[in-house]
């Protein structure tokens, strides 16, 4: 029962409750904010040392046999650490998801330090894997041990967790808005106002954090030039292009990974095995190796020729495909804004001399591709714009990347791919078999915005077949609480909060989510 009324007082002591949030949303920010930038250092200094290895390894036998018996530990290492937190494996951003549905219960602390340790290892082995999924992870259980801390109810800690995801994404790109956008579009699905209070308060202190440790400058510092408006229409024909690419990219991720599952050796082994050819990829083709940055440093000095262009985009293709399969502990969020990158340098290269462009312009089809590239993929074409925005320190694209993201967005669509972090999360689901730890005494109060669409527009609360096992403990409408009664109407864009047990949650917001048509 004080569960419950625990729970209630969300709702009943708003603004007190707000106040107590915000304050947890600051050391969120702090915690998690301190977490990912550490994340961020170790994997910049681990990357380092990859590239200063390689640069004395060459012709020097000694260094070759050091450096493949050391991948070999990094492998069993990575075996040890994924056996021991079977959460630290993969992205993050499927995990987090998974936890906010509430389909599994991970051991933060375990999860913080795995996540951090198994990244440096990735990160020394070259493996083709990104630090922003493991970012929104590490910023997610930095939530919820902050929540965990304050021994809120369960709503608090979801809240939290969805607060430091934020946190993960601001912290890794210096992107507070995208973070905080990134939350809602593409792990809660749904508009929570108290939330965005708070999330936007966590990302602007991780941010200001994360500014202290790296700096002001934009991620991205590339030439910035507009496209003419006559030639507008080769956004079609990019976006259609993405769109095919993304098609491809996420057919591609998930056939491998579902090859390397059904190979039936041990886990130990594939480790070593994938360290090994990691290794053989960093001696012949450094370029390509680590998460990204390189890639990207070399297109900030020169843009490589025609045939190389598609080469690295190609070769880059293949080996992240190769190391996110291996289920290892890291993301494919940048390695997806590296090759969305490569696609506009090889379009760019094409049709700015075919066209008699100006050359700079190949960095806005760069940067208009990026943000394409991750709608096509991730199919979250907001987060994307805005991101790009931000790293580039630019709105002066937005119109050409909401048309090329838009297009890329639709193609993938139409041919019945689904984004890449929910083939993730069905296949975590199943891996898993839908186990959630069971709680007892905890409530979960959760929120549904009624669409436009709603079929149950105007419908009396007793007509509406909520499950069995919820209970509609209030409504907002035009931000006054409303308490109903079974006659109470609901109207478009009513947000109802929603109480049910923490052992029934998952299953009850699927069919609410389901009901409402979203």
């Amino acid at each position: 029962m004080k569960a419950l009324e625990k729970t209630l007082k969300s709702v009943s002591e708003n603004p007190r409750y707000i106040f107590r949030l915000t304050i947890q949303g600051v050391m969120v920010g702090i915690f998690a904010g301190l977490m990912v930038c550490l994340y961020r250092l170790l994997l910049a200094l681990s990357e380092g040392v990859l590239r200063d290895y390689l640069g004395i390894i060459h012709g020097n036998v000694l260094y070759i046999i050091l450096f493949f018996i050391a991948l070999i530990i990094m492998g069993l290492l990575i075996d040890l650490i994924t056996k021991w937190e079977v959460d630290s494996a993969g992205s993050g951003i499927p995990q987090v998801y998974a936890e906010v549905k509430g389909h599994m219960e991970a051991n933060w602390a375990k999860v913080l330090f795995s996540k951090i340790a198994a990244g440096v290892l990735t990160a020394l082995g070259g493996l083709s894997l990104g630090p922003e999924g493991p970012s929104v992870q590490i910023g997610g259980m930095a939530g919820k041990g902050i929540a965990k801390m304050f021994k809120g109810s369960k709503t608090d800690e979801l809240r939290l967790i969805l607060v430091g995801s934020a946190v993960g994404i601001t912290a890794a790109f210096n992107a507070p808005l995208a973070g905080v956008i990134f939350v809602f579009e593409e792990i809660n699905h749904g508009f929570d106002k108290t939330l965005v209070f708070i999330a936007f308060v966590s990302a602007i202190v991780s941010d200001f954090i994360s500014k202290i440790i790296f700096g002001q400058s934009t991620i991205l510092t590339f030439p910035v030039l507009d496209i003419p408006l006559e030639s507008y229409w080769l956004l079609v024909i990019l976006g259609l292009v993405i769109g095919l690419l993304g098609y491809v990219y996420n057919v591609g991720m998930i056939k491998s990974s579902d090859f390397m599952n059904r190979l039936s050796i041990p886990s130990w082994l594939k480790f070593v095995l994938v360290f090994v050819i990691s290794g053989i990829v960093a001696l012949m083709i450094p370029e390509i190796s680590d998460g990204g940055h390189f890639m990207m440093d070399m297109l900030d000095i020169a843009i490589p020729s025609l045939g190389f262009l598609v080469l690295l985009l190609v070769l880059k293709y293949l080996f992240s495909m190769f190391s996110f399969s291996s289920g290892a502990p890291g993301g494919i969020f940048l390695p997806i804004l590296v090759l969305g990158a490569y696609i506009g340098a090889v379009f760019g290269t094409i049709v700015v001399p075919a066209f008699g462009l100006q050359h700079d312009l190949i960095y806005r089809f760069i940067i208009i591709s990026m943000a394409g590239f991750f709608a096509a993929t991730v199919r979250s074409p907001i987060t994307g714009i805005v991101l790009l925005a931000e790293m580039s320190g630019s709105t002066e694209s937005l119109v050409a990347m909401v048309i090329v993201s838009l297009i890329a967005y639709v193609v993938p669509t139409l041919l019945g791919n689904e984004p890449i972090y929910e083939s993730l999360y069905d296949r975590l689901l199943f891996k898993k078999n839908q186990e959630y730890v069971k709680k007892t005494s905890k409530h979960v109060l959760s929120e549904y915005v009624v669409p436009l669409d709603c079929n149950y527009i105007n419908f009396k609360i007793k007509d509406i077949p909520f499950p069995k096992n919820a209970i509609v403990v209030s409504v907002i409408r035009n931000g006054k609480y409303v308490i109903p009664t079974e006659d109470f109407k609901i109207n478009f864009s009513d947000q109802i909060q929603i109480l049910t047990d923490v052992n029934d949650y998952p299953y009850v917001r699927e069919e609410i989510e389901e009901l409402f048509g979203g």
